[in-house]
């Protein structure tokens, strides 16, 4: 099956490629890193609008920016199908980065009623 192989144009040298789930796997290589699956499991699997995301390569979608692979990931962990415990971490790692419940620390602030003493 040389269609399902990465492709490196796409890619480019392979560092790492894991089956995080059945038939779908997280690469990254030299150009790209994101997530590669199926265009029949995507449709299948996705919602349309993440679907609609993935770049075609062959028979399989290829999701290669941030956005597209968070969606991807998410949604995959959401249905339970992600069996790499390891992506399910920094998925969750992930998504804290833009939770202001886990933020650094710092005191928020209304700018509006904020007065400089001097």
């Amino acid at each position: 099956m040389p269609e399902s192989r990465p492709n490196a144009n796409l890619w480019g040298n392979i560092i790492t490629c894991g089956e995080i789930a059945f038939g779908i796997y997280e690469i990254v290589g030299d150009k790209n890193k994101g997530i590669m699956m199926s265009k029949a499991d995507a449709e299948k699997i996705l919602p349309e609008a993440a679907a609609a995301r993935g770049e075609p390569e062959g028979e399989n979608l290829c999701f290669t920016d941030e956005l597209s692979t968070s969606l991807v990931g998410d949604e995959l962990v959401r249905q339970g199908l992600v069996t790499d415990p390891e992506f399910i971490a920094r998925q969750e790692a992930l998504k804290q980065l833009d939770d202001a419940e886990y933020d650094t620390g710092f005191e928020t602030f209304n700018e509006i009623e904020f007065e400089l003493e001097l």
